[in-house]
């Protein structure tokens, strides 16, 4: 049997595989080199550990920009690290599809220790409510540097053939929501080192990684799906960082809209999803549940409505003092 054959069937066991060596090293050590200097600018790392990570810097004050890897993302070799003709071949034969889509957004992330104020971990989730489209998106992560369990490698969790969506429950974290401990199965903790690369599916439970380390982890990821299936409108209308695609593009040479006669057929996201959760927090802070503090918050600010933005605001001051974002 191939080895893409082997990925395959346990990608569609498990809903997860490790591909060991899949990423071009040249092209992430020049991105990790932008993501080191910026921390270095920003004076939260100073050197490395001895595992090879930026070492993590308290800064004086906490600012969520250290957390934006502009340079990086806008960069075009993030592009072309995962238009790659390796990668498209993978992703080809986990779809079972010629003809394989890139998503626009690409994301650099940096996670730092536990013990620190920067540190910010989303509980364990699902990625399909808040992309849509695809459910048979494939999400590609991968560090800059190495990792393991205590350093914040990505945990992904076991569940049952055919399940899609699973139950949430109100968390203090930063997405204020968390997947229900008692139906998640086993949790999956890899050794990743540069160029390693963990693939799961839209439906695949994971997040909840803690830093113990002394260093950033720092990582960076893409999202994939068949050409032919649909695509909500939310992960193509705009890019994360800049305005528009025309100026997140600027000064590239080869992978500049790429997409633009060539992407799946665009449909509206659905804020059902949304409006659920909003309704449900304002619910269980009316009964006086503390956990429901942090998704007040994100509420209050992104509410789906104006009645529903300024009750999550009323509810939250109640709660002052409970949960310091």
């Amino acid at each position: 049997m191939s080895r893409l054959s082997l990925l395959k069937d346990a990608y569609e066991r498990e809903g997860y595989v490790v591909v060991r060596g899949l990423l071009d090293r040249t092209m992430l050590e020049l991105l990790a080199s932008k993501v080191t200097q910026q921390l270095n600018r920003d004076g939260v790392a100073d050197g490395f550990t001895s595992t090879g990570q930026p070492r993590f810097r308290e800064p004086l004050l906490p600012d969520p920009e250290f957390l934006k890897f502009a340079e990086a993302v806008s960069s075009e070799l993030t592009e072309g690290l995962f238009q790659d003709p390796r990668v498209m071949d993978v992703m080809k034969a986990l779809l079972n599809t010629e003809e394989v889509f890139v998503h626009p957004n690409k994301w650099i992330r940096g996670l730092a220790p536990l013990d620190s104020s920067l540190h910010c971990s989303p509980g364990v989730h699902q990625d399909f409510p808040e992309l849509q489209g695809s459910s048979r998106q494939i999400t590609l992560w991968a560090p800059f540097f190495y990792v393991d369990e205590g350093s914040g490698s990505l945990p992904v969790y076991n569940k049952k053939l055919g399940e899609t969506l699973l139950p949430l429950e109100l968390a203090l974290n930063p997405s204020g929501w968390q997947v229900c401990s008692e139906v998640l199965g086993d949790k999956n903790v890899f050794e990743l080192s540069p160029g390693d690369a963990l693939l799961f599916n839209t439906f695949t439970p994971h997040g909840g990684a803690t830093n113990t380390g002394e260093g950033w982890r720092c990582s960076i990821e893409a999202r994939f799906q068949p050409l032919s299936d649909p695509l909500a409108i939310s992960n193509f209308a705009k890019p994360l960082l800049t305005q528009d695609w025309q100026t997140f593009y600027q000064g590239w040479d080869t992978w500049g809209f790429y997409w633009k006669d060539r992407h799946p057929p665009i449909i509206e996201f659905d804020p059902s999803w949304e409006r659920w959760r909003d309704l449900t927090a304002i619910g269980e802070a009316i009964k006086g549940n503390e956990n429901a503090v942090a998704a007040l918050e994100i509420a209050a600010q992104f509410g789906v409505s104006e009645p529903i933005r300024s009750c999550a605001q009323r509810l939250l001051e109640s709660f002052e003092g409970v949960y310091d974002q």
